[in-house]
């Protein structure tokens, strides 16, 4: 980084991504262990010592023969697990300089605060300008983005074995692993080494997976009120209020079918799907023959559902997945960042990301999903490009990751 750069850096002011510090006696190795933390446990960031909080430059102070060498124990002794960070002095003038310290993206989060292997770890996230502590909800999904805890596979409170729809369950287990329902106390022991049930001292629930996967109705909806979708019609491209219909989709993911593969009861999925073909799709007559025309290729549209559903951030309560249907578009709002350092780019290009390993092995399994993993390029884009040459729109939006499909 040059003066002129630096210079730009400092007029934009405090940010996500940059913090502000005087070189000033009170600054301690613990302060820079904090920052990193903070901002390797979010989206990076710079850090420029030697600049006060409104914006003057006052550069280091000279309190140390090698800044660089500080900054190195700095992070060394206060952040774990240990991260590498970019270190450069910039001068601005003669006998000014300031030091940029930049925090990566950490690749083994969560990062925590602590000095010495049996302290009290704490763990920090950049909030807008400042960094704090994390909350409960925060920390847990910190740990499950980064694939040390699988959410999905967590007992839910208050659920029980017969919360389960018995009858989807054999089913699965018949056709997919040629498994037979046999006396109760096997059957039990199957589900729990599948991670439909969860045993833990002594008591049995359903896991997330399991509700959500083959829960009943009521109980999917009582238990998980977050693992719904919220579809809305909207009349104008640019609607902003309450749709012309609403409707608020729940129950287990995968339909309950009947012996000769009738559909006794849709599934989420399958409601979802329905949803937009039923309302954006008409027929004509060509020749002889009835054709419908559809909106969206019914392929590229349950790939994206189902994406949604996979992938959302069940450890975020309070919202389901937003389906918006627009005259000239549609948008589906999945709960959650992006785990890790994947990127939307990465996601378009082929990368795997599993936050929910469980429920994509399941819904692999009743090939929902493709072994490739590729569906986002295989299937939503080139299905879309083929459809009507617009290819779609990725983004992320607060906390959720949107899917923009074109009519």
């Amino acid at each position: 980084m040059d003066k002129i750069e630096l210079l730009k850096l400092i007029n934009k002011g405090e940010s996500s991504f940059v913090e502000f510090k005087a070189d000033t006696p009170d600054i301690k190795a613990e302060t820079i262990g904090e920052y990193v933390v903070c901002f390797a446990n979010s989206k990076g960031g710079k850090i420029l010592l030697g600049v006060d909080d409104d914006g003057t430059i006052t550069g280091l102070k000279g309190r140390f023969s090698e800044y660089g060498k500080w900054i190195s124990d700095a992070v060394q002794g206060w952040v774990h697990p240990n991260i590498i960070v970019d270190y450069e002095e910039v001068p601005v003038e003669e006998n000014l300089r300031v030091a940029v310290i930049t925090a990566p993206i950490g690749v083994a989060r969560p990062y925590s605060k602590r000095k010495g292997k049996d302290a009290k770890e704490r763990y920090y996230i950049r909030d807008v300008t400042s960094c704090r502590e994390t909350d409960r909800e925060e920390l847990r999904r910190l740990f499950q983005s980064s694939g040390m805890i699988h959410f999905e596979v967590t007992p839910v409170p208050r659920s029980k074995p017969e919360d389960l729809n018995e009858t989807m369950l054999v089913e699965y287990f018949r056709r997919v692993r040629d498994i037979g329902y046999d006396d109760t106390p096997k059957w039990l022991r199957i589900l729990i080494d599948n991670q439909i049930l969860s045993e833990e001292l002594g008591a049995v629930n359903c896991t997330l997976a399991g509700l959500v996967l083959f829960g009943k109705k009521n109980r999917v909806k009582r238990l998980i009120p977050q693992s719904g979708i919220t579809a809305v019609e909207y009349d104008a491209p640019d609607a902003d209020v309450a749709g012309r219909f609403r409707k608020e989709i729940n129950g287990p993911l995968i339909s309950l079918r009947e012996n000769a593969g009738v559909i006794a009861e849709e599934g989420i999925i399958d409601q979802a799907v329905n949803f937009v073909l039923r309302v954006r799709s008409k027929e004509k007559i060509e020749g002889t023959r009835r054709v419908t025309e559809y909106a969206y290729p019914p392929d590229v549209l349950r790939e994206a559902v189902v994406n949604a559903v996979a992938h959302r951030d069940y450890t975020i309560g309070g919202t389901n997945i937003g389906l918006w249907l627009y005259p000239d578009r549609l948008e589906i709002d999945s709960p959650g960042n992006l785990p890790n350092t994947i990127t939307i780019q990465q996601m378009k290009s082929g990368a795997r990301y599993h936050r929910n390993q469980t429920i994509v092995d399941y819904l692999r399994d009743m090939n929902f999903i493709e072994g490739s993993g590729r569906g986002v390029s295989r299937k939503i884009i080139r299905g879309m490009i083929e459809h009507n040459g617009k290819e779609p729109d990725f983004e992320l939006r607060g906390e959720a990751l949107r899917v923009t499909l074109y009519a």
